[in-house]
């Protein structure tokens, strides 16, 4: 099969989209499919623009956007994309393609182009883009804009071949939208990749790791006051490890303030997976700091599935009824707090540090569990299976 992956991101970049959509194009590739992956460049990201090859993969990033929450950028961006679409599906005819959202303007646009060219498109629905850009707005003009995009959309993942989501939650909130051509295609880790480490690197400091994007609704404030408290009540040797790219000068500078610069390291973003996974094997804890928007009640970030496949246990600060605190409580796997309460993620901190028992056990019980439910390996292989059953 010839097949089109849709990322309207600066492709590669150390994302959860990337993470998901990269793994699987990798994957077919070396099944012997061709795989094509259309994405995206800015202001911003001028150097990622253009044509280049990633192991087998053809990376396009070719659609100009601009990365701002307003409804005239939608529209425009979306125009974009419908306009470099159409002659680029026409020349590179791919048997089927895979619109990846977010971002929701680029795949408009692409899903627009399909419809009109008659080229089979699938809908890949990682969160709701929709409802998290309407949020992002103080505007009633515009958050009415983006519940008309809405309406929109529903209807584009309705006529769509299919529609893939990745947590039952999700596809609950689309099947009340009326989409029924849906299947569950859950993230998750690459098992061969991401594994406990059979010798830990001994070190004085107790290490919390974060990975992914820094900023956005990752609140790493949160975990640099609760780094202070815990300072401040007495323990000195303990350290947060980030890595990723984005608003890491805010964390610093805020650390600075806190004068617990010495206790923060900024490793910047890691591509390498083999190193990453290295990387979080080796910490305590895997640190996942949500902040207070209730739509990431439906949400499993991959950071998630890579921190268990290590064999770390997880602090999130989710809401109680969210999937992932509810998770993390069913398989015994780590500690949730509220969002935005500094004062209980210094407590959820302190208390897997003294509980050494509990974080090993912690730690095997989530490396069975990613085994069990959420090896991408064979993710992977179903998503593909699916794919070619609408061939």
């Amino acid at each position: 099969m010839k097949i089109l992956f849709v990322l309207g991101f600066p492709n590669p970049f150390p994302g959860a989209g990337w993470i998901r959509i990269g793994f699987f194009a990798e994957d077919w590739s070396k099944k012997g499919h061709s795989i094509d992956i259309l994405g995206s460049f800015s202001y911003e990201a001028f150097r990622k623009k253009g044509i280049k090859k990633f192991n087998r993969i053809n990376i396009f990033n070719m659609v100009f956007t601009m990365g701002l929450y307003n409804p005239l950028i939608f529209v425009l961006n979306s125009t974009i994309s419908f306009i470099i679409s159409m002659p680029f599906l026409l020349v590179r005819r791919p048997s089927i393609t895979i619109v990846s959202l977010p971002t929701g303007d680029i795949g408009l646009g692409v899903s627009m182009a399909c419809r009109l060219l008659k080229i089979k498109y699938v809908i890949d629905y990682r969160d709701e883009w929709e409802d998290y850009a309407a949020s992002r707005t103080n505007s009633k003009i515009n958050e009415s804009f983006y519940f008309m995009v809405k309406t929109l959309m529903t209807n584009i993942y309705s006529k769509s071949h299919l529609v893939v989501t990745v947590t039952s939650n999700l596809m609950l909130h689309l099947i009340q939208r009326g989409i029924t051509n849906i299947r569950l295609v859950p993230n998750g880790a690459d098992t061969m990749t991401f594994k406990s480490s059979s010798i830990k690197e001994e070190n004085e400091n107790s290490t919390i790791f974060y990975s992914g994007v820094i900023g956005e609704y990752y609140s790493l404030d949160l975990a640099v006051k609760s780094i202070k408290k815990l300072i401040d009540d007495g323990l000195k040797n303990i350290r947060l490890v980030i890595a990723g790219e984005g608003e890491i000068q805010k964390v610093l500078d805020l650390a600075l303030r806190l004068n617990v610069l010495n206790n923060i390291v900024y490793l910047g973003p890691i591509n390498d997976k083999t190193e990453l996974a290295q990387r979080i094997a080796n910490a305590d804890v895997g640190l996942i700091p949500y902040d207070d928007n209730p739509l990431w009640k439906n949400s499993l970030p991959a950071k998630f599935f890579e921190y268990c496949a290590c064999g770390i246990p997880v602090i999130a600060t989710a809401y109680e009824d969210s999937l992932l605190a509810m998770l993390i409580r069913k398989y015994e796997i780590g500690l949730s707090s509220p969002p935005m309460d500094e004062e209980s993620l210094a407590e959820a901190i302190y208390w897997l540090y003294k509980n050494k028992s509990f974080r090993d056990a912690a730690g095997k019980r989530a490396r069975a569990l990613i085994e069990e439910k959420f090896d991408r390996n064979k993710i992977s292989e179903e998503f593909l299976n699916l794919v070619e059953t609408l061939l």
